[in-house]
């Protein structure tokens, strides 16, 4: 039975991660099909955007901005 090796899971994950940079740099690949493909593919799912209280939040930040 294989042992599991945290050396060589990092390097698999490193060369993922380096894979998936070049095809979004030579442009194969759009940001949002890179993003549903490590995303786990929940099905059905719609951003709704941010919640009602994180949009106050950022209204109430906005405006300590715009009076300073």
């Amino acid at each position: 039975m294989p042992r599991f090796s945290f050396q060589e899971r990092a390097a698999e994950k490193a060369a993922a991660r380096e894979r998936d940079e070049e095809l979004l740099r030579s442009g194969q690949v759009s940001h949002a099909d890179m993003a549903r493909a490590n995303g786990g593919f929940v099905r059905g799912a719609r951003y709704k955007g941010p919640a009602k209280r994180i949009q106050a939040l950022a209204a109430s930040l906005s405006l300590e901005d715009d009076s300073a």
